[in-house]
């Protein structure tokens, strides 16, 4: 016997931006995204909110942190539950660049990855776009 999904219909719904920075806060994990000479890549990083800036952790070398600066980031939370087709999507637009790990410090903030390995850059994300949808059953 499958257990699959039971597909109820729903609807688009926007949700504002207080909602959607509420969302970045609660949620820790998230996948920043980018395009390099190759296509676009996504990512899952951790991170956390520092006001209105997503900030999260990454090593020397990486895809990420060579693109640091050299173009628009985006950045996605969300959640869904196949069962009921419902969820929420945030996306953050906008532009990335390194800050000081003492910066995050005084504001009492680290963001920890779950992966092992150094990562010793701290990455800010500024929006200049914030949207967020939620599917609702109807």
């Amino acid at each position: 016997m499958y257990l699959t999904a039971r597909w109820f219909p729903g609807h688009l719904t926007p949700i504002d931006r207080d909602e959607c920075l509420e969302l970045l806060e609660r949620n820790e994990v998230g996948r920043v995204a980018f395009s390099d000479s190759e296509g676009p890549l996504i990512m899952p990083v951790n991170h956390v909110m520092v006001g209105e800036r997503i900030v999260f952790r990454t090593a020397p070398h990486t895809a990420i942190a060579d693109h640091v600066g050299a173009g628009p980031m985006s950045y996605q939370v969300d959640e869904f539950d196949s069962f009921s087709s419902a969820g929420w999507s945030v996306l953050a637009r906008g532009s990335a660049e390194f800050v000081d790990g003492v910066w995050l410090t005084a504001h009492d903030l680290r963001p920890e990855p779950w992966a092992d390995g150094q990562r010793t850059l701290f990455v800010s994300i500024t929006p200049t776009e914030i949207t967020g949808r939620r599917v609702v059953p109807v």
